[in-house]
């Protein structure tokens, strides 16, 4: 929509009969273009937040099974008392503090495409 406006407003500034004409459509088509680019930006930023949340909703279930899996482990290990103690408290302080974030990458460290794809 942002760029639709914008061309139209750039053809009306050809088409104007007044200098005056011309400025002022310039003007709204550069308004037009800004308020297109806050507005996309704005998506692009509501749908990687999305992501994030959809990402760690999905990766929920394969936390559980991990720790699942190592309950197992200590309850099958021939561990001493002391030992399962310590083993299960880090395996709660694991639990409590959640898992790793994964880092967030910003554009310049992304690799470019090559041209055609």
């Amino acid at each position: 929509m942002g760029f639709v406006l914008l061309v139209a407003f750039v053809v009306v500034a050809l088409n104007a009969s007044t200098t005056a004409g011309s400025i002022v459509a310039g003007g709204l088509g550069a308004v037009s273009a800004a308020l297109a680019g806050y507005v996309s930006h704005t998506f692009v930023r509501s749908q990687e937040a999305a992501a994030g949340h959809l990402r760690s909703y999905f990766d929920q279930p394969l936390e559980l099974s991990r720790f699942l899996a190592a309950e197992r482990l200590i309850a099958d290990g021939k561990l001493s008392d002391e030992q399962r103690a310590e083993v299960l408290m880090t395996l709660v302080q694991a639990m409590v503090a959640g898992p790793p974030q994964p880092p967030v990458a910003d554009a310049a460290s992304i690799p470019a495409q090559p041209a055609g794809r």
